[in-house]
């Protein structure tokens, strides 16, 4: 056209600028750009100078489009609908608004285009009040029906709205609707957790594409969050099936729908159905992209993979969702009770990219290993570090740091940073009842419970679980008022009360010695006693020493737990103590030939920053030597001042001087004598211990806090032990 010298007109370089937006090719535009320029007629065209912006918006350019915008002699409506998607693209939602604001200064009326890109930087922007403002704009104009201002108002309310009810008021009062219209009222209905009303919609849909599709599955996924694990899965499957429909369908798949499954897939945590979904991704050719590779590597941890996840990681090549597939490996050892390993992975994490990594749920996570270990001088650094980032003023970080001082043994910086919260929800109050039932604290979690009462908070099926179990803690028998806080859960508070409660509840009766009110209260259970129960009564029985209903619990045991290994160790632990060591041999043997291992016993303990660990008569330490050279010289100390070693805890068909040596080196006296060691003037030696810690080591460590003059504190699977001047804490 140049060469056979015809003249551009303006619509020539509003077709050649559409081309370039089409192919994303904004070298070649602004080539055009100066050919228009240099045109005297078309330079000033109006249509021509609105293709240019739309041009630069949509390749990506808006610094150039706001300096073309502003130069601009003209402008309508159009002109200032460009920039603002553009502003709205890029998330400058505040930008946003004030350029509305100089557009209606401009005396320039809005349109559908200008409501809807406004709508969606309120939704994005988290700015109800602005989102309320523009809805008011659009009734006055009478834009509210337009398909498009109605599909952004949909979509505003989803996000922002305070009920339900507001998305289907927007959608029953317009005239059209659209596909994306019942999408975004089927996504409404799932951002408010309503999931068979969503599905209700989906049936209902006249017509469906991928979006919807993904919308659904996205909806399972997150709601999956508070409900208990059978219904998690469900979930997870119910998104499986979904997929499944898609491709019976023959719907086009995008990043999303793949990210979707595999997320589904994960709550499923289905290890057989992980591997053929993995399969699937990879032959149907879905490229490599940032978040399906972390939604892959979160699918192998959650679905039993880690090794599989470990190698997706080692070939890791996306700088964007680095810090997620981090996150998704530390949380994958936490979960799997790799305290050391999680920790080690943070170290990793730490120092191999920068501070900014860190995000609420890594914190979170952290101070989750924090609470595990014990650790609390990593907590402390945790909790400085969210106060300077500006991650305190998150709720679940809060609550996070809450629950990692109460299991650290620091009572009183919890209930500190408590009262000073800004902000508490109903999980901050059960952390701090958490912290004090640790503690054994059971006076106080009533005085709280009380004080939630007053406040008007609706507790959850976990804040009654947490109030029953202090009930075995008071200073005074409390079953009565645990029987009237049983009953009303369901009459009260219309939650209906799980096998955790019921078990709690016979633990309650058990410790008081009233054995036969707990035994027809099992019977009077409106389902079948589970392990739970039955293990809550042996619990309680060992406590109060009645061996004819241990025996008769342990039974009943047996029979609904016949491959976990702590079931067999507790009957084999009753044979021995009633001096029936053929049958308890006989009891291992078996444990033996079903492959069944008992968790070992081991105990911990911190120094410069480290884990030190120990097991029963460990010598893998390299300061072994000091170590127990130092425990033989306490154990004398000890003995002097009134220690006897008892041997009822041996329980082993073995002579007496065995069951001594086997009593002098368990992982508890190993830890604390390490922690003596080691410990500085005035410092507390603190010991965490994986199982319920003998009966033997609890008397030698009062003993050696005496004998010493420090406080060692040892938190086992029942809580702490605060042993003082030869008194503990537990008065057990």
């Amino acid at each position: 056209m140049r060469l056979a010298e015809l003249a551009p007109t303006e619509y020539t370089f509003v077709g050649l600028l559409t081309a370039c937006i089409r192919r994303g090719n904004p070298r070649f535009g602004t080539q055009v750009h100066a050919l228009v320029a240099k045109d005297w007629y078309c330079g000033g065209s109006l249509l021509v100078a609105n293709a240019l912006l739309g041009m630069y918006v949509k390749c990506g350019r808006l610094e150039d489009a706001m300096r073309v915008f502003e130069r601009m002699e003209q402008r309508d409506v159009s002109s200032w609908n460009a920039v603002l998607s553009g502003l709205v693209e890029l998330g400058r939602h505040e930008e946003a608004f004030e350029l509305f604001g100089d557009m209606r200064t401009d005396g320039v009326a809005a349109d559908r285009f200008s409501l809807s890109a406004l709508l969606t930087a309120a939704a994005e922007g988290c700015s109800l009040s602005q989102g309320a403002a523009v809805h008011a704009l659009s009734l006055k104009s009478g834009l509210e029906v337009d398909l498009s201002v109605g599909n952004a108002l949909i979509g505003f309310y989803a996000e922002h709205g305070d009920s339900v009810e507001d998305v289907v008021g927007v959608f029953q009062r317009m005239p059209v609707k659209d596909v994306i219209s019942w999408t975004g009222l089927l996504n409404g209905y799932m951002e408010f957790g309503l999931v068979d009303k969503a599905l209700c919609v989906f049936d209902r849909m006249p017509e469906k594409n991928f979006v919807t599709y993904n919308a659904v599955l996205t909806g399972f996924c997150q709601n999956k969050e508070g409900v208990r694990v059978t219904f998690a899965k469900k979930a997870g499957l119910r998104g499986l099936g979904l997929f499944r429909q898609m491709l019976d369908n023959g719907l086009e798949m995008s990043d999303v729908t793949v990210t979707g499954v595999l997320n589904a897939c994960a709550i499923a945590a289905d290890r057989k159905m992980s591997e053929q979904v993995h399969t699937f991704v990879i032959k149907c050719g879905c490229g490599s992209t940032p978040w399906i590779d972390a939604a892959l590597i979160d699918m192998c941890i959650k679905c039993g993979r880690s090794g599989d996840a470990h190698l997706l990681f080692e070939h890791w090549c996306h700088q964007e969702s680095f810090h997620i597939a981090w996150n998704s490996l530390l949380l994958a050892s936490f979960r799997d009770g790799e305290y050391e390993k999680a920790f080690s992975i943070f170290l990793q994490m730490f120092r191999s990219s920068d501070i900014q990594f860190i995000d609420e749920f890594t914190l979170t996570t952290v101070l989750g290993v924090c609470s595990a270990l014990g650790f609390a001088e990593l907590g402390k650094q945790m909790h400085s570090f969210a106060a300077k980032s500006g991650l305190l003023r998150a709720c679940g970080v809060g609550n996070s740091i809450i629950s990692m001082y109460g299991k650290c043994g620091q009572l009183e910086n919890a209930e500190n940073f408590f009262e000073q919260m800004p902000h508490r929800d109903l999980v901050s109050w059960n952390a701090l009842i958490t912290a004090h039932l640790l503690h054994r604290e059971g006076d106080v979690i009533l005085n709280i419970w009380s004080q939630m009462q007053r406040l008007v908070i609706k507790p959850d099926s976990i804040t009654f679980l947490l109030i029953i179990s202090a009930c075995s803690y008071t200073s005074s028998d409390s079953a009565d008022t645990c029987m009237e806080l049983f009953h009303c859960i369901s009459s009260t508070y219309s939650i209906e009360p799980a096998m955790e409660h019921f078990a709690a509840f016979v633990y309650v009766l058990g410790c008081w010695g009233r054995f036969d009110e707990a035994e027809q209260f099992i019977r009077s259970m409106p389902f079948k006693p589970g392990a739970l129960v039955w293990r809550s009564l042996l619990e309680s029985c060992n406590k109060r020493s009645n061996m004819t209903l241990r025996r008769r619990a342990m039974n009943h045991l047996l029979a609904l737990e016949p491959q976990d290994p702590s079931t067999y160790v507790l009957a084999s632990n009753l044979y021995s103590e009633s001096a029936k060591w053929h049958c308890s041999e006989n009891t291992r043997l078996e444990m033996r030939e079903k492959g069944i291992h008992k968790i070992p016993a081991r105990s911990w303990t911190f120094h410069d920053n480290t884990v030190h660990s120990f097991f029963a008569r460990d010598r893998s330490h390299p300061q072994s030597k000091d170590i127990y050279a130092g425990l033989d010289v306490l154990t004398i100390e000890c003995m002097k001042a009134g220690y006897e070693p008892d041997t009822t805890f041996v329980l082993h068909d073995v002579e007496e001087y065995q069951k001594r040596h086997f009593l002098m080196y368990h992982s508890a006296k190993l830890a604390a004598t390490y922690g003596l060691l080691m410990a500085g003037s005035g410092q507390i030696v603190r010991v965490v211990k994986n199982i319920r810690m003998c009966g033997d080591c609890h008397s030698f460590l009062e003993h050696a806090s005496a004998a010493t003059g420090k406080e060692i504190s040892v938190r086992d699977s029942s809580g702490f032990h605060i042993f003082r001047g030869g008194i503990c804490s537990c008065r057990e």
